[in-house]
């Protein structure tokens, strides 16, 4: 908390195109007392360079770092700006450049002591000043200054000085030339022997064979080897004895048929009275509930004199007996 106190931070932002802002860029870097380290794409601005050199001049120990991409150095306008620089800061000044032709080093920012720095998309040319529209921001902050100096110093690291990134960069193109010239002279000698096989062509034969290349002479055959002699075959196993049929088991004996039970003897028929007295119940209860007052003895002699009279009763006797088969089948079952 009291780091983030006393740093004091200050942010001016600058416009272009516009030369008025460009010599505020100039002032600006005039406040470097130990170190610039100035991380950008392309760096042709003479104004720019031109202070930077006067200052080296006026302070010996200030020390000027940049760090650029390589296909600056293959403009000759611009590799002699870089030439420029570490002529004349000898001993001061150092260039590096990234080591890849396929991605760019394309940051833009410096870095000014521990105090100051200043970021945007202002490329360091004529251009930027003149004719593009572009932004830069003057920063002083301690703790940005120190996350864009770390960021610097990783780059500083992994990346080669000028001199020995242009040895490597010439290396590469002589390399390159070489492979394109042994193509074309493999072209060339394919070409030439097309044309000789032209020039040797056949008039009558419109469609001439390709020159036959010499056959090496082909080795002799090998002497094929004897056939093996044909194994002895096997002897054929005897034929198994065939088991004798099993004896057929014996019939099982039929069981005898059981016994049919005895039919029961049929019950003896109970007593007329006692059924004549379930099948009349009803009409006594029938005549007991128009009449109340007949006595039990009046009610057994009706029922005597119904039996004595067989004339009358006969009917009524056939239907008792039905009865009673009825009753005796229901107790069998």
């Amino acid at each position: 908390m009291e780091e983030e106190k006393s740093d004091q931070v200050s942010i001016e932002p600058l416009f272009f195109p516009s030369k008025e802002n460009e010599q505020k860029l100039i002032q600006f870097l005039s406040q470097a007392k130990q170190y610039i380290r100035i991380c950008v794409y392309t760096f042709t601005n003479k104004n720019i360079v031109g202070k930077m050199l006067q200052m080296m001049k006026e302070n010996p120990e200030l020390k000027i770092q940049v760090i650029t991409d390589d296909a600056q150095t293959k403009i000759p306008s611009q590799k002699a700006i870089l030439d420029q620089i570490l002529e004349e800061g000898k001993g001061q000044a150092e260039i590096k450049l990234d080591n890849s032709t396929v991605s760019l080093m394309h940051n833009k920012y410096l870095v000014i002591d521990t105090d100051y720095i200043a970021t945007g998309s202002f490329n360091w040319t004529k251009s930027a000043v003149t004719t593009n529209k572009e932004n830069l921001l003057l920063i002083k902050s301690k703790k940005l200054v120190q996350q864009f100096d770390e960021n610097f110093q990783q780059l500083w690291k992994d990346f080669k000085f000028m001199n020995d990134r242009i040895i490597e960069q010439q290396q590469q193109e002589i390399d390159k030339a070489e492979r394109q010239r042994l193509k074309a002279e493999k072209l060339a000698d394919q070409a030439a022997k097309k044309a000789e096989q032209e020039a040797n062509a056949d008039p009558n034969n419109p469609n001439p064979t390709p020159v036959e290349v010499e056959a090496k002479p082909k080795k002799a055959p090998k002497e094929p080897k004897p056939p093996k002699e044909p194994k002895p075959p096997k002897e054929p196993k005897p034929p198994k004895e065939p088991k004798p049929p099993k004896e057929p088991k014996p019939p099982k004996e039929p069981k005898a048929p059981k016994e049919p039970k005895p039919p029961k003897a049929p019950k003896e028929p109970k007593p007329i009275k006692q059924k004549i007295k379930k099948v009349a119940q009803p009409k006594k209860k029938k005549e007991s509930q128009e009449n109340e007052d007949i006595s039990d003895d009046e009610e057994q002699q009706d029922i005597q004199n119904d039996i004595e009279d067989d004339d009358d009763f006969e009917d009524e006797e056939d239907s008792i007996e039905d009865f009673l088969a009825e009753d005796d089948d229901s107790e069998v079952d």
